[in-house]
């Protein structure tokens, strides 16, 4: 539990305090999407849009504030999930780094379909984990660099995105959304124009 708290401990108190700021700017985004939208969908997407920006903004806090200890680097995959089943508390950090982009994996691709296929997601989660684990080695913040957290973020953005795919998280949406989401992708790269005749009886070129 000890190393959870190292690890995790600090966002608790940034999470508390940004819930007001998300909750003000979720009403705002509302208020001015409603003017063209129904207002389901932009009580929906305004939550969608400003879910991520806080989640990503832990995350980069996660990143930058420093915690006590020499931190470290370990490159050789396994170490710390081998510590992990020896150790309650490193299992429980194990399971933080899990959760850690699952949200985003999930609410990614729930707004914006351009993220649905898994490669998309689980490449940019790639990405971006590894410049997570750069920028600890980088900083000296007290934490451990590790490949085993490269991994276990990965995981955990492909749990998201499988979860979305599935369609199990759809039913929380809205109708609208769900419905857009339902919706199938037309390839129109290989469709023919079908002649229309005009009102005089000419036929539209």
């Amino acid at each position: 539990m000890d190393s959870m708290l190292r690890a995790f401990g600090v966002l608790i108190p940034i999470a508390v305090m940004s819930v007001p700021f998300a909750v003000v700017a979720w009403r705002l985004l509302r208020r001015r999407r409603s003017r063209t939208r129904p207002l389901s969908e932009a009580s929906a997407t305004a939550a969608l849009d400003v879910a991520i920006v806080t989640i990503a903004g832990l995350v980069v806090a996660l990143v930058a504030l420093p915690v006590p200890g020499p931190g470290g680097v370990h490159p050789v995959p396994g170490t710390d999930l081998a510590t992990a089943l020896a150790n309650g508390g490193s299992f429980l950090q194990v399971t933080g780094n899990v959760l850690l982009l699952l949200p985003l994996g999930a609410l990614l691709p729930a707004r914006w379909p351009w993220w649905r296929p898994l490669r998309r997601t689980t490449g940019a989660a790639l990405s971006a984990s590894i410049a997570i684990e750069l920028a600890q080695y980088l900083f000296a913040a007290g934490r451990v660099a590790s490949t085993d957290d490269v991994l276990l973020n990965t995981v955990g953005a492909a749990a998201g995105v499988t979860l979305v795919r599935s369609g199990a998280g759809l039913r929380w949406y809205p109708r609208p959304l769900r419905l857009a989401r339902s919706l199938p992708v037309l390839d129109t790269r290989y469709s023919t124009r079908i002649p229309v005749p005009d009102p005089v009886g000419r036929t539209a070129k």
